[in-house]
């Protein structure tokens, strides 16, 4: 498979996981679509290395709210 099949690949999948977010009712659900649409948005548009390294970044930081 070539980079162009996996960019596309990645694509479809995160247009997947946007229609999923809107249609899903349940909040915890919206947002795991919505940060798989995400991960695959970092795919196509972002060094896969960096978008991994971003990503466990914001995990590995203390959030805001529980402050």
């Amino acid at each position: 498979m070539s980079s162009v099949d996996d960019k596309e690949y990645y694509y479809q999948r995160a247009e997947s996981e946007l229609e999923m977010a809107q249609r899903a009712e349940v909040p915890e659900a919206v947002k795991a679509h919505y940060t798989l649409a995400g991960y695959y948005l970092d795919k196509v548009y972002n060094d896969g290395e960096t978008a991994l390294a971003d990503s466990m970044t914001s995990r590995a930081q203390p959030s805001s709210s529980m402050a």
